[in-house]
């Protein structure tokens, strides 16, 4: 008797990583072709010098670090999450993509995967340039080095996750003046107002647990003081917890990408 061969589409969704690997690259190569990554890079970058600039004069060098990653770069870099994701279906080249894979979640994966080491090379980066714009500012690293290199570590898992939440967001909603509006509306305007109330609400600490406030107090906790001067309220745990915190929010928004993207039509 010969042996029960497996089903074709059992074969097809078989994890391989050699598989992922390539649908990896493959994101590499449509990333590195356009100029989607380095067009939000240079402003990202430019911005968090500036604010190293004008913050570090005072003397608060960690905190003028962690300043500047958890606001333009962090903004930035969801943007590019949101962009690369929602591109494919701007330009439709999502049904070539979809071709190549084995199956959807798999290229959402690789999307994500290739998303949080672009978010990372923002961090590294964006860090870069804020240590030079306290350099400008006639300030001396030197003074809270330790300080400035743990926020700048602890900001390259932030801005990957934002980068990954980015990619969820995008391919939820396919549009991507609506993915980029979402991303720039809520992280400008709901998230602030939402904080603000919550202070005259005297609920200081609820503010931490919002997405872009447990980021920040994810990389603001390493930086030795209060979340901008308590203007994000104190984070009542520490600075580890509040990035897994935030990873929750990162795996909501890939799910329901995943799920959005596996219910449509895509002829």
């Amino acid at each position: 008797m010969s042996a029960p061969t497996l089903d074709p589409v059992v074969q097809r969704s078989t994890w391989s990583g050699r598989e992922l690997r390539g649908l990896v690259a493959a994101e590499a190569r449509k990333t590195w072709s356009t100029s989607a990554w380095w067009a939000l890079l240079v402003p990202a970058a430019l911005l968090s010098l500036a604010v190293t600039w004008i913050v570090a004069r005072d003397g608060q060098l960690a905190h003028a670090q962690a300043m500047a990653l958890a606001s333009f770069a962090v903004t930035f870099t969801a943007l590019f999450g949101a962009v690369s994701a929602s591109a494919e279906y701007r330009h439709h080249t999502i049904t070539t993509s979809y071709l190549g894979a084995a199956d959807r979640p798999k290229l959402l994966v690789a999307k994500l995967i290739f998303a949080g080491m672009v978010g990372a090379g923002y961090a590294v980066v964006c860090a870069g340039f804020g240590i030079v714009g306290m350099l400008f500012g006639d300030t001396d690293p030197g003074r809270e080095l330790s300080l400035v290199l743990q926020v700048s570590a602890g900001a390259v898992p932030v801005l990957a996750l934002w980068a990954m939440l980015g990619v969820g967001l995008g391919t939820l909603l396919r549009n991507q003046v609506l993915a980029v509006l979402a991303v720039v509306f809520y992280l400008t305007f709901v998230e602030p107002i939402i904080t603000v109330l919550a202070q005259l609400a005297d609920l200081q600490r609820f503010a931490v647990y919002l997405p872009a406030g447990s980021a920040v107090a994810a990389i603001e906790g390493l930086s030795g003081g209060q979340q901008f001067g308590g203007g994000f309220g104190v984070a009542a745990h520490p600075w580890w917890l509040m990035l897994l915190f935030f990873l929750g929010y990162t795996a909501l928004a890939g799910v329901a990408g995943a799920a959005a993207a596996q219910r449509r039509d895509i002829t």
